[in-house]
């Protein structure tokens, strides 16, 4: 099992439309394998966003990592666009 993170900051400007494609996230990504899909804002950083969700295989991640990217309405509302939404998959740490 992998837990991945998807971290990104806002326009202001595209707040609303943002919104609207952020409640949709939760179903796609479901579809595409992954569970327990959360989502928050920065506190102290209004506009930043963090994405968590947990994933079973590295071709899961890779393929959502792919579409994520990919969404060109959804990076139209990134400050920087697609080049500045960070994906990143984790694997648990085996401790002695």
């Amino acid at each position: 099992m992998l837990i991945v993170f998807i971290e990104y900051k806002i326009e202001e400007s595209m707040r609303d439309q943002y919104l609207r494609l952020l409640a949709e996230i939760p179903d796609r990504i479901g579809e595409k394998g992954a569970r327990e899909y959360r989502c928050w804002e920065g506190y102290d950083q209004p506009g930043l966003y963090v994405e968590a969700f947990h994933v079973e295989s590295v071709e899961q991640y890779e393929a959502i990592k792919a579409w994520r990217l990919a969404d060109q309405d959804f990076c139209a509302c990134i400050a920087g666009g697609a080049a500045k939404l960070h994906v990143w998959a984790f694997q648990p740490v085996q401790l002695a």
